[in-house]
């Protein structure tokens, strides 16, 4: 069965695009990707040696459909904006485009190891399909910033389907900011509510789905017949959240912040094959280090460089390729 998927980005997240892209056609040949290319530059990228599974959009046509993301752009950092627009490109997929009768949304950072149909058939006939972050102990804390994540978000075009859609994008052109207010944070704290509002809301169970740092240390990692599984389950994609490239062949996957070695089946079956992926699709001769961004100041600051320091060399989480 053909399966259809957005996601967004601009010129920035192009390689990851392009890894998603690479890994999904790699599992299910059939999917086809809508690519909704945030600035001139991602479009163009993506309109060039376009992929066989991958339908570039222009984001004014998402920005003419929905008139409220113009205003929105103008009193919202770059990375607001991008939140606010994860359910409008949803919305523009069931509503624009002929033949689709669910859509699914993915973060551009997510890689496939294996067909996702699994997912499909647990979520059978439910109209929104959501995930849990599964946080670890080392990162429950973060569950103030919503139970669930908006890696991976199934819509049916239906009433139940579409009344959760029209709700989550009417939210988040009126309220869609990187800060805690309330019972609102981003794009993500919406999904809290949904099952307590909306019919049809499934909770998707299958542990195989979004591994990331957040969850990675609640399971077992292992290797059968060549594939990855997570403790039973076969690894069916990887959130590559707080994965940096560092430098022109240093790459840095913050395991060390959840007190995760990478090493082994993490790093040479799950970090190892997408860095080949994206190095593909890296323009080094633009690279710019990111520097960290931190809120804490004097004392605190120096407390978790030092932290920081320490997990490092306990838990060394630099891939040089």
């Amino acid at each position: 069965m053909k399966r259809f998927y957005c996601t967004h980005f601009d010129i920035n997240y192009t390689p990851h695009a392009r890894s998603l892209a690479e890994s999904l056609m790699k599992v299910s040949p059939e999917s086809e990707l809508f690519t909704f290319c945030m600035d001139d530059a991602s479009y163009e990228n993506l309109t060039k040696n376009k992929p066989d599974n991958v339908t570039p959009i222009h984001f004014s046509k998402l920005e003419n459909a929905y008139t409220g993301l113009q205003e929105a752009k103008n009193n919202r950092s770059r990375v607001e904006y991008f939140y606010t627009c994860s359910p409008a490109i949803c919305n523009y997929v069931l509503s624009y485009i002929e033949g689709v009768n669910e859509i699914t949304y993915l973060d551009a950072d997510l890689y496939f190891f294996a067909d996702p149909e699994p997912v499909f058939e647990e979520l059978k006939e439910a109209s929104v399909g959501i995930i849990e972050h599964k946080f670890s102990f080392f990162t429950k804390r973060n569950i103030v910033y919503g139970k669930y994540n908006v890696g991976w978000i199934t819509f049916r075009n239906d009433n139940n389907g579409l009344a959760c859609l029209n709700s989550w994008t009417n939210n988040c052109i009126e309220w869609c900011y990187q800060r805690l207010e309330g019972d609102k944070y981003a794009d993500q704290k919406y999904l809290d509510y949904w099952q307590r509002d909306f019919e049809g809301v499934y909770v998707i169970k299958n542990i195989g789905a979004n591994l990331a740092i957040w969850n990675i240390s609640n399971y077992k990692i292992s290797l059968q017949d060549g594939e990855v599984y997570v403790n039973d389950k076969k690894l069916i994609f990887y959130h590559f959240a707080n994965f940096k490239q560092i430098e022109a062949n240093a790459f840095k996957t913050d395991l060390s912040r959840v007190f995760v070695r990478c090493a082994g089946i993490i790093k040479n079956n799950i970090y190892l094959p997408y860095i080949n992926t994206i190095s593909k699709y890296l323009d080094n001769s633009k690279l710019i280090i990111a520097k960290k961004d931190s809120h804490a100041v004097g004392i605190g600051m120096l407390a978790r460089k030092i932290t920081r320091i320490i997990r490092q060399i306990l838990f060394p989480d630099i891939i040089k390729i």
